[in-house]
């Protein structure tokens, strides 16, 4: 299933595993200039490719190694010449495969491997000039494009929601704040989310979002402290778990904010 959104000089594509008429889990890529950043997972790589047809593609650039963002790569590697780029940390993630749990393959797809170039410092398009910033948090790889003259940034995963109910088990919380904090302060008027698409108050959002991730791990802290139980902690602070949760056997959960901050990928900032 493919939705398209204009925003200007920026064309956002949703893309959804199609379940009973209903898209599974929509993530998202933008056309820019030539510009392809992020494709998609692999169960929407045919439509995609025929949506771009009589586009103008001259690169791709990968956000990060998931598969919902970069499901498509291959084959628009065949079929278009776009030879991904994504940063180092993932380069050997799509040559030799990663881990990806059942409820991944159900949602988006099993993504095929591939080679990939290096993302550099800056991306060049014919008009505009991206800065590559690194966000490590949500993944290791994790980067956002900013276009400092027209004033946007194309975030990948970096926002998803200003309150996250789940968190993957394998995010890094002091990570992903300092990453929110950095885009924040970048000064951009807008602020595009892989998923949700245009953030409204982008850069006052994820600043909100930082403060709260901030507040959130000093409160779990202080119940690991006090000795409370993790998943009554997870409840209290977070909210109850849901469909989520189960779907992914926990792989996604409230509880995973816990956990996270259990075992120091939380640690508390020093002085």
């Amino acid at each position: 299933m493919i939705r398209v959104e204009r925003h200007g000089p920026l064309t956002f594509i949703r893309l959804a595993r199609p379940f009973l008429g209903r898209g599974i889990y929509w993530t998202g890529c933008y056309l820019v200039d030539g510009l392809l950043v992020d494709c998609g997972p692999p169960a929407t790589a045919r439509e995609l490719l025929a949506a771009l047809s009589g586009e103008r593609l001259e690169a791709l650039a990968l956000t990060h190694h998931h598969e919902d963002h970069m499901g498509g790569a291959a084959l628009l590697a065949a079929e278009r010449g776009l030879r991904p780029l994504i940063h180092p940390r993932g380069q050997p993630l799509l040559q030799h495969g990663f881990e990806q749990q059942a409820y991944r393959r159900l949602a988006w797809g099993r993504p095929p491997r591939l080679e990939a170039a290096a993302l550099g410092g800056e991306l060049r398009t014919r008009e505009l000039r991206f800065e590559v910033l690194e966000t490590p948090g949500h993944s290791p790889d994790h980067v956002c494009l900013f276009e400092r003259e027209r004033g946007f940034v194309l975030t990948g995963d970096l926002f998803l929601a200003e309150r996250l109910r789940y968190l993957r088990s394998d995010e890094d919380l002091v990570a992903l704040q300092a990453s929110l904090e950095l885009v924040a302060g970048l000064g951009a008027r807008q602020v595009f989310c892989a998923h949700r698409g245009l953030v409204p108050e982008g850069s006052a959002t994820l600043r909100r979002k930082a403060a709260h991730l901030r507040e959130l791990r000093e409160a779990i802290l202080d119940g690991l402290r006090r000795g409370e139980d993790e998943a009554e902690l997870a409840r209290r602070l977070v909210g109850p778990e849901g469909f989520l949760t189960y779907f992914s056997l926990g792989h996604f959960s409230a509880r995973n904010f816990v956990r996270v901050v259990a075992r120091g990928a939380g640690r508390p900032d020093e002085g």
